[in-house]
């Protein structure tokens, strides 16, 4: 059970949520130059750039909270003598397991500055040490190591504690962790290649297993044998895929879930929801539906094909869209990294996920997306959002809904290039820098007219000509 849901943050948001990579992996940062964490980021780039170094290492502090909290929740006994080893011992563990590959790296650092203005440095020196600054948090968890001790001397009078009382103390202990970290957001990490969970049907549980075996298998210094960097990321999105195959099961489709979230609360606002609704079923081209045959995919026609025979852009995206549903329908504050979005998707497709996004994006105050990118239609249609919420008229709100408006000012684009984070935003006009637009786009064109000069040469040669002769012969304006 994930008790963060229901507790509240007493610290007020002062502070900019950032990331400060130093020489590590592909991302070198001479400028120092550090990555706001905004309500939606973004991370472009061509393959190998260090996007998913990036996002992997934000979805690694932001998930330390539920490291640190561990120790404190189970049977283990935490006491002002070992507090420091302990959780030195889970954020290291941790960063090996995500990183594996740091271990061959030297001479990194990595800053997270929290929104409460809480940080943690982690830095790896010339002879392989790595290193943890955390030690200004400790005085901060004094209170949960008493909770600590009071549950542990509960747990081991009574043997089997009274859950609400359990739940009591467990919560107190929650709430502690979570003001230290400023956050209560659920975290997800959706991977490239999400089909791949979904075309495996019945190998999934086999697959499962295994990478949980190796989980708890592998010893740090060999941790590269057992286990890819993407394993621990893997495997936490096979629960969740499981969880949702398992959540819309009960209800069938995405309508009846609603009617019967409607019955058990009927004062919930469904309408963003409903839009979010419309926008899967134009992107699936019909119906998602789930019964004990399995998940399946229903067209007009009476006819069906199951999920794991879709094709593959429905495959990719019914996980992310079953997710934005969820959590737009529920207002749980989340954060999620979602790489990739545009894969095996149509244009048109690619807009309505893009907006779905920005949709569960305002859903929260808390909520923060994550998107790493190769494709710059996907700037495009986030720029159309920028400048909708910019315009803010009732004639804007006729070309795209309220409720996909992006804030500038909560908004961070990157573009990583031969190591190096470049601001891909245009301070001056509010939107995404058109350079990341034009490019490429201009290489494309030159390249065309460069083809048709050869096909076309004489023709092409009379048409410059001419137009030379046109500029020259325009009279010029007198200075008066």
């Amino acid at each position: 059970m994930n008790y963060s849901i229901w507790i509240e943050i007493d610290t007020i948001n002062l502070y900019m949520e950032q990331i400060l990579i130093k020489n590590f992996k592909a991302i070198v940062n001479k400028e120092d130059r550090p990555i706001n964490v905004k309500k939606m980021t973004v991370l472009m780039g061509e393959q190998g750039s260090g996007k998913s170094t990036v996002a992997k290492l934000i979805y690694f502090f932001k998930t330390i909270r539920e490291e640190i909290l561990t120790p404190f929740i189970s049977s283990f006994l935490v006491t002002e003598d070992n507090l420091k080893h302990v959780i030195e011992g889970q954020i290291l563990s941790y960063f090996i397991t995500l990183f594996s590959s740091s271990r061959r790296l030297s001479n990194f650092e990595i800053t997270y500055t929290y929104t409460n203005g809480e940080f943690i440095r982690i830095n790896q020196t010339e002879t392989g040490e790595l290193k943890i600054e955390f030690e200004h948090w400790l005085s901060k968890l004094n209170k949960a190591i008493g909770l600590n001790r009071e549950l542990k001397r509960l747990d081991d009078a009574f043997g089997d504690l009274e859950r609400r009382e359990r739940d009591r103390f467990v919560n107190a202990i929650v709430k502690i962790v979570n003001n230290l970290f400023g956050s209560t957001q659920l975290n997800l990490y959706l991977p490239a290649s999400r089909n791949a969970v979904i075309s495996l049907g019945n190998h999934l549980l086999e697959i499962y297993a295994k990478l949980d075996n190796n989980l708890s298998a592998y010893n740090e210094k060999d941790a590269h044998k057992y286990m890819s960097e993407n394993d621990i990321i893997l495997l936490k999105f096979i629960q969740y895929n499981r969880f949702l195959r398992n959540k819309f099961l009960q209800s069938g489709n995405f309508q009846t879930f609603i009617e019967d979230e409607k019955e058990l609360n009927p004062g919930l606002d469904c309408t963003d929801s409903e839009k979010i609704l419309t926008r899967i079923e134009a992107v699936l081209k019909g119906r998602y539906l789930n019964d004990p045959e399995g998940e399946k995919l229903a067209f007009s026609n009476n006819q069906f094909v199951f999920l794991q025979n879709a094709s593959s852009g429905q495959q990719e995206s019914i996980r992310t869209f079953q997710d934005i549903f969820l959590h737009v329908l529920y207002g749980d504050p989340v954060f999620r990294v979602i790489e990739e979005p545009e894969s095996h998707l149509f244009a048109a497709a690619q807009k309505e996920l893009i907006e779905s996004l920005a949709i569960l994006a305002n859903k929260n105050s808390e909520n923060q997306l994550l998107i790493t990118t190769h494709s710059t239609f996907i700037l495009r249609v986030l720029d159309n959002l920028l400048k909708a919420f910019e315009i803010k008229t009732r004639d804007a709100e006729r070309i795209i809904d309220r409720a996909a408006w992006l804030n500038f000012d909560e908004f961070a684009a990157y573009n990583l290039v031969n190591g190096e984070i470049e601001d891909a935003l245009n301070q001056e006009f509010k939107g995404v820098d058109a350079r990341l637009f034009d490019d490429v786009t201009q290489q494309i064109s030159n390249e065309f007219d460069e083809l048709l000069n050869i096909q076309y040469p004489s023709k092409m040669a009379k048409a410059f000509t001419k137009k030379l002769k046109r500029k020259k012969n325009v009279v010029q304006p007198v200075a008066v």
